[in-house]
């Protein structure tokens, strides 16, 4: 197999997937997720997920014995961290990890960055991913330690987006120097329920982080209705996702763990990972 170094351009032939699987990893400021791609270029098969915060200890795709086509990789938890998962792949499964990085069209999808490389890459493929799921206007919201909202019409072109603090960095911020506070939100953390007024100062600020994620949520549906054909579908991803449908205010969401998975997946197959 022929050695290739990351990022690789638009166009670039990179699947002969039909002859083995190709390896698909999500690395996240969180959580490390990885799945399959099968020979037959389906829906990718879910493999399993570890804290980013474990290093990469726990990733048992790093001890199969089945060779495999090829592995690309969505990359937003640091430079070094990349290199080293690289290193670990090419030294335990004998391929290249090839880090897809955003480009001004792929997949059926063009991207509203005029410098398409300030796009992350997660984003980038969770984009993918939506489009991927079938034509239709897409509102994306991606709940970590930030909170992602992108909106992709159904031709697959994107308008672009909104960023703002995930949960915890919201909390941090404000309990900054307050020992007290910081304990109590401690207490809140994992809880879950509607939008009702909290009673005391952390239950105030968790619920009130919650809106303030709500209220992008719902101007960006506004917004993407009046951009589109009038009716967007939401999807939700990361690992605040939960705590979001838990409030009861968005019946219309569909849950979509696996988005920017299904985006890389989507990426094999056009880039061409694999053996030549």
């Amino acid at each position: 197999m022929r050695r290739r170094t990351a990022h690789p351009v638009s166009g670039d032939p990179l699947v002969n997937a039909a002859s083995s699987r190709v390896l698909l990893i999500d690395l996240g400021n969180t959580r490390i997720k990885w799945a399959w791609l099968p020979g037959d270029g389906k829906e990718p098969e879910s493999a399993g997920a570890v804290r980013t915060g474990d290093g990469l200890s726990g990733l048992s795709f790093l001890d199969g014995e089945e060779a495999i086509a090829g592995a690309v990789a969505c990359n937003v938890a640091g430079i070094e961290l990349g290199r080293k998962l690289a290193g670990l792949v090419r030294e335990r499964l004998s391929v290249e990890l090839v880090f897809v990085q955003a480009q001004a069209s792929a997949c059926g999808v063009t991207a509203a960055y005029a410098n398409p490389l300030n796009l992350g890459a997660d984003r980038w493929a969770a984009l993918i991913g939506a489009h991927a799921l079938g034509p239709a206007d897409y509102c994306i919201v991606d709940a970590g330690s930030t909170v992602t909202l992108d909106l992709l019409l159904a031709d697959g072109r994107h308008l672009g987006g909104y960023i703002a603090p995930g949960r915890e960095m919201s909390l941090a911020a404000m309990a900054k120097g307050t020992a007290g506070l910081a304990l109590r939100l401690r207490d809140h953390a994992g809880r879950s329920g509607d939008l009702a007024p909290g009673t005391d100062s952390a239950e105030a600020m968790e619920k009130g982080t919650l809106a303030a994620q709500l209220g992008m949520i719902r101007s960006g549906m506004e917004r993407l209705a009046s951009e589109g054909g009038g009716s967007p579908a939401l999807l939700l991803t990361g690992g605040g996702a939960d705590a979001l449908l838990a409030t009861g205010e968005l019946p219309e969401a569909r849950l979509t763990p696996d988005l920017v998975l299904r985006g890389l997946a989507a990426l094999a197959l056009e880039l061409r990972v694999g053996p030549e």
